[in-house]
């Protein structure tokens, strides 16, 4: 699965929980596959920044009802890979 693959799978899970707003979308396919992604959901932000080159995915969120670009993100989870199952985006939302 690629960055932009990803993507599309984490629109799909957050259709079925919760309204989303997109905010950001980069992929850097020649750049080792990284990424990032960020979704404004419940007053929050929360970016998904991926590199392709360890395979490591970092999920940050922001504090609630803060503008996109200014904000201040913390790291919530590390992944390893690109996989995230619906059962842990409904526990990073709530």
């Amino acid at each position: 699965m690629n960055f932009e693959d990803f993507r599309k799978d984490i629109e799909s899970k957050l259709d079925s929980i919760d309204v989303f707003e997109l905010q950001e979308f980069r992929f850097e396919p020649y750049s080792f596959g990284n990424g990032i992604l960020a979704f404004k959901i419940n007053g929050r932000f929360h970016k998904f920044i991926f590199d392709g080159r360890d395979n490591k995915m970092s999920w940050l969120l922001s504090e609630s009802h803060q503008k996109y670009y200014g904000a201040n993100f913390k790291e919530y989870k590390r992944i390893d890979g690109l996989i995230l199952s619906t059962e842990e985006l409904e526990n990073g939302i709530k």
